[in-house]
């Protein structure tokens, strides 16, 4: 399950806007907010359609976004909500706007900017005074978490496009079932490669490359549905057999909330994951594809999803199953002088990330 411990997790400094004090959960949009037509002067709730953060009250909350969007006028719905006691406890800006700014200062909303707003997370419980802001508490799991992945390389043969080893799934579908029962404290992050699903396609349509401009752009981005297709079924047939032995897997497709630069993944909901966990499911995730700010798309693998999910859920252990030893600074198939990393932890985890792309079992 997952509960909040008080602990200091980090501290990180801004720009004042708004010169306050405030505590409070953390409400966090990957996108701009607009205040006029974005959020209800008369309930607080968020009723833009189609934004994150639809349906949910902002009220009392810190309230975590890149930056405004729209019409002035969105600074007089701050102070309206102000007014009836429903706007934010305080404001979190990447970058601060005249629109959103002004809002705070009329309302006497606390108000920071200049902060990677990457390090928030919805739940987190903020404290700001002035510049510095202070995460408290976030939620964590009570009891074990691992984070297990089976290898493309394991549960596909990798030589014939699209052929799941179902046996083998299956038993690990078992085996996992039984260390469940056997230690019923011990919580579970899933994920698995692609495998010869994916890797076909995505090789087919030169993915990995990105997507550049011209003739052939149209097809290849039909090719990055195909592989996110692809990968998909393979991720349907693994939980399909892992539910019927039990285990109460709920999938979370990466693509569906991953941004990459240059092919590092450089944001993803990780909330969905916490949640399921404090619902004793297990969450399920898979190499996929991801939109990139630079390439237009690229390939993502379960170790840079797992790397992304570690920094909030915390995991004790990291487990890979694979035709590898491990985690390599390159590819040990290719390159013979390939570096095991043997443990990673806090003081190596920076390098391991920047080697992270595709793997064997991606």
């Amino acid at each position: 399950m997952v509960e909040c411990q008080e602990r200091k997790l980090a501290t990180l400094e801004g720009r004042i806007i708004k010169e306050g004090r405030a505590r409070g959960t953390a409400l966090v949009s990957p996108e701009p907010i607009g205040f006029l037509g974005g959020v209800d002067p008369e309930t607080g709730l968020v009723v833009e359609k189609g934004h994150p953060l639809e349906g949910q009250s902002v009220a009392g909350r810190v309230l975590v976004f890149p930056m405004g969007k729209g019409s002035t006028v969105g600074s007089y719905t701050l102070y309206r909500l102000a007014k009836k006691g429903l706007a934010p406890a305080a404001i979190i800006n990447a970058q601060s706007e005249p629109i959103v700014a002004v809002g705070a200062i009329i309302s006497d909303i606390p108000m920071v900017d200049q902060i990677d707003i990457g390090q928030i997370a919805t739940g987190d419980q903020v404290s700001i005074e002035g510049g510095m802001i202070e995460i408290t508490c976030t939620a964590t799991v009570v009891g074990e978490l691992v984070f297990l992945k089976l290898g493309g390389s394991v549960i596909t043969d990798k030589n014939r496009e699209a052929t799941a080893r179902e046996d083998v799934i299956r038993r690990a579908g078992q085996e996992i079932s039984r260390a469940l029962k056997a230690q019923p404290e011990l919580n579970l992050v899933l994920g698995h490669g692609s495998g010869s699903f994916g890797h076909f396609v995505a090789d087919r349509y030169g993915l990995r490359e990105g997507i550049q401009e011209g003739p052939q752009s149209e097809d290849n981005w039909r090719g990055y549905a195909e592989t996110a297709a692809a990968a998909a079924r393979l991720n349907r047939l693994v939980t399909d057999i892992f539910l019927a032995e039990g285990l109460p897997i709920l999938i979370l497709q990466p693509s569906a909330s991953a941004l990459c630069r240059s092919g590092e993944l450089i944001s993803m909901e990780t909330r969905p994951a916490a949640e399921a966990l404090s619902h004793n499911l297990i969450p399920l995730v898979y190499g996929d594809v991801a939109f990139d700010e630079i390439w237009g798309c690229t390939i993502i693998s379960t170790e840079q999803i797992f790397a992304c999910l570690a920094r909030k859920l915390r995991p004790s252990r990291i487990i890979l199953a694979s035709i590898v030893e491990g985690v390599y600074d390159s590819d040990p198939l290719r390159n013979p002088q390939a570096r095991l990393f043997r443990e990673i932890e806090p003081g190596n985890i920076a390098q391991v990330e920047r080697t992270l792309s595709g793997s064997h079992g991606v």
